[in-house]
């Protein structure tokens, strides 16, 4: 019981250092979950679409829900902010901070999810293979199904090896390249656009945070 109870007095006196440590684990867990999960595209006409997007975006959000349910000041927030004013009044900057604080470490997890996918880019070749454009491929368009359902279906087959013949009129391999430079653009993306902003995003968390030179402690 006294290992336990100076455990729990640690955790207390170093809540910050444990949030992060949480936040780590979730974020090592995704990449570890990613890389044991072993991702099969059903090559369906109308499967496709929604199981790499599902893929993509289901375990972020319960990732996130989850990082922002283990955070230790949900209940902090909730009752300083249902509690009655009092001879406190209430200050929105502590709540801000918080919410903002609790954000951020629950966003850690799913961006490294995100970001583990995109980069694999299996789930985009799988989501948008059907609505693939032949013609940015070099297809043979003269060798392409004419009617439009096995068009469907063969762009909806690209992503299974087994399923596309090396006759084919598109080259899966082609297929499968042009889509995973499209995922790994659609990760980088936001990259560039956080670097070029990243001055006037410190500049304004610094004057938001100019109140609080240490985080702030609700009394």
């Amino acid at each position: 019981m006294d290992k336990f109870r100076l455990i729990f007095q640690f955790l207390q006196s170093n809540q910050e250092s444990f949030m992060n440590g949480v936040c780590g684990l979730l974020a090592l867990a995704s990449a570890q979950i990613y890389s044991a999960f072993e991702f099969t595209c059903p090559c369906l006409v109308g499967y496709n679409l929604p199981y790499g997007l599902a893929i993509l975006a289901l375990p972020p959000l319960l990732l996130f829900l989850l990082g922002f349910v283990l955070n230790n000041n949900v209940s902090v927030l909730v009752e300083e902010w249902r509690r009655p004013e009092g001879r406190r009044a209430k200050d929105a900057r502590v709540l801000r901070y918080m919410l903002c604080s609790m954000l951020q470490r629950a966003l850690v997890a799913p961006i490294v999810w995100l970001g583990v996918t995109l980069l694999d880019g299996k789930c985009f070749v799988c989501a948008f293979s059907e609505r693939l454009d032949p013609r940015a491929l070099g297809a043979n368009l003269s060798a392409l199904p004419l009617a439009p359902a096995e068009l469907r279906r063969l762009l909806a087959a690209l992503p299974c090896q087994d399923l596309i013949s090396q006759s084919a009129a598109i080259s899966r391999e082609a297929a499968r390249r042009y889509l995973c430079c499209l995922s790994q653009g659609r990760w980088w993306e936001p990259q560039k656009a956080c670097k070029a902003h990243l001055p006037d995003v410190l500049l304004g968390s610094l004057h938001l945070s100019a109140p609080f030179p240490n985080p702030p402690t609700l009394s």
